[in-house]
Parts: structure tokens; sequence; C-alpha cells
């Protein structure tokens, strides 16, 4: 049976597949690890992922850091939403803010996000504001950009109409651009979401201690003591809780911003 090009799946059937194709890497995982095809340093068993996490879990480290890790992510969040979605919508909105703004913004997001560390350490030491605000400047210049394109994309037709009822500038923001630009700014936020995980591990290394846990810091100690198993039990948790909250962000978005 021939693929269409971009065709549509079923919720059934995309769901299907996509266990499918979990449970192949799984089983993959297996062959090569059982089988004896890797060595337990460069790729642990299943079975010795499973013990590294229990043994995090037995030490009382699991749990807390995937908290703190969560906390820090969703502060780093927050942050990113109250400055990004104002600025965003005024660029999208108005071309000399856009034109002010955009060459700014789109150097900074160029920066590699390693390149922030001493900035931050600078700015404000190696204590929790510090990690956070490392998330923050790792994503915020996405989400300006992301939001000022979701303005952009409001239909003309929408403000053009908004014009003729006799719609200020003000309406025209609230009551227009920002409402039609939503369900592209949700995507905003999910992606930015996916960003920051991804920079967890990296400022976690600020100030590691199982003092102020995180997964970062797991996997330090991990590293550090040399248990594969533990590292791959890191990295696994980091993707399940990444992919769990891209999972909720995009689920409430098909069910409450599906204009």
């Amino acid at each position: 049976m021939m693929m269409p090009i971009r065709g549509q799946l079923s919720k059934r059937t995309d769901t299907v597949i996509g266990l499918v194709g979990v449970a192949s890497l799984v089983a993959i995982w297996c062959v090569l690890t059982y089988g004896g095809v890797f060595p337990p340093r460069f790729l642990p068993t299943p079975g010795a992922v499973w013990d590294g996490a229990v043994e995090f879990h037995r030490q009382h480290f699991l749990l807390s850091s995937v908290w703190f890790s969560f906390l820090r992510v969703s502060k780093a969040l927050l942050l990113v939403v109250l400055v990004g979605i104002p600025v965003g919508l005024l660029m999208g909105a108005f071309a000399p803010v856009d034109a002010f703004l955009g060459k700014i913004i789109n150097g900074a997001k160029s920066v590699p996000p390693t390149g922030f560390i001493g900035l931050v350490v600078l700015w404000f030491g190696i204590e929790e504001f510090g990690k956070v605000f490392f998330l923050f400047l790792g994503a915020i210049f996405f989400m300006v950009i992301m939001v000022r394109n979701a303005v952009a994309a409001v239909p003309e037709e929408y403000t053009r109409v908004a014009l003729d009822l006799g719609a200020n500038r003000g309406q025209m923001l609230r009551k227009v651009l920002l409402p039609g630009a939503v369900p592209r700014i949700w995507e905003a936020i999910t992606v930015c979401n996916g960003i920051m995980w991804t920079y967890i591990v990296l400022t976690e290394y600020i100030n590691s201690n199982l003092q102020e846990p995180g997964l970062g810091v797991l996997l330090n100690v991990a590293v550090r003591t040399f248990r594969p198993g533990k590292v791959f039990a890191t990295l696994a948790l980091i993707a399940i809780i990444s992919a769990s909250t891209d999972f909720a962000f995009r689920t409430f978005q098909r069910r409450f911003l599906d204009w």
C-alpha cells in the first residue's frame, strides 16, 4: 500500500504506530545488549538501566531530583511566557518595534547556550535563581520570534474587519491579534518547554551537589562514578518527562485551542 504524501492518520493509528516504534527500539536494544554485541560500558542492558534508577530511588535522590528539575523548568517557562508574549506581540503588530529588536534578538539567539554560563554566574552567582535564569536565556529568544511569527500569521481579513468596526490599537491587540495567534503561541510555549529540558543537564552542572538535587546532578554523579546504567537511567528520565509534558501541552491545545 502506497503512503500518500502528507497523509493524515487517525488518533488510534498514530498511537499504535508510535507504540510499535518504541517497542521496536526496545527490542533492538535488547538484542544488542543481551546478545553481547555491545559491551555494558558502551550500552547497558535495559535491566541495568532499571537497576540504576532503582538504586537512585533507594538512595532517596530520584524523586527529589525529578521534582527540582521540573520546578526549575516550570519557573523558567513562566518567565519566558511573561516576557516573550508581550515582546513578541508588539514585534508582530508594529513594524518599527520589529525592526528595532529583530536583529538584536536574532543575534542573541545564535549564541551557544554554553556561552551564557559565565554571564549567568557573573550576574547571579551559582545559586538557584542563576539556574532558572540560564534556562530562561536558553528559550526566551526563540519564544519572542515564534510569538512574533504567530501574530504576523493572523489573517489580514481579521484586522481589516476590526478597523472597519472602529477598533483602536489596544482593542486590535487584545481582541484580534492575540486571540488569533493563541494556538501558535501555545505551540511556541510547548517548543520552549522542550528546549529547556534539553538544557536542564547543563544548568544543573552549575554548583552541582546533592544538597540541591536535579536530574543534571544525578547524571554528573553517575558519570563520575562510572555507572553506565545510572547514566542511561537519568537520560531516559529526562526524555520521558520532556515527552510527557510535551504530550500534555499538545493534548490541551487539541482540546481547547483548536481554531
